[in-house]
């Protein structure tokens, strides 16, 4: 559920919890065998999205470093200034890691309660 390439796209067949990657561009592809077979797409994560996550996860950082996060958001190549602060510093990163997990759990959950 994670951010993915566009034209790429995952289904699920309900209820078994089989997951099936696609990654073609014909429209009379697998895509359209999975619909007609009943099984649900799983939605990709949008980039601004997981930027937003990263947003909120910096307004919650320690005095010590939110200045640096918010300024790397900021600007061009936001997401690689992040993740680039996140490479050089383990402990940092594994509260990203931590975030963003329970970001995308909490996603996957709305996810499975809309489509019953």
């Amino acid at each position: 559920m994670e951010v993915g390439a566009e034209m790429t796209y995952a289904y699920m067949t309900l209820p078994s919890g089989e997951i099936q990657r696609v990654h073609e561009f014909d429209a009379d592809s697998a895509h359209r065998k999975l619909a007609d077979q009943g099984a649900e797409i799983i939605p990709n994560l949008p980039s601004q999205d997981l930027y937003l996550w990263m947003v909120e996860f910096a307004a919650g950082t320690p005095e010590s470093v939110r200045p640096k996060l918010q300024e790397a958001l900021s600007g061009v190549a936001a997401v690689w200034k992040f993740r680039n602060i996140m490479y050089h510093n383990d402990a940092l990163s594994l509260e990203w890691d931590e975030f963003k997990r329970r970001k995308l759990l909490e996603t996957a959950q709305d996810w499975f309660r809309q489509i019953g």
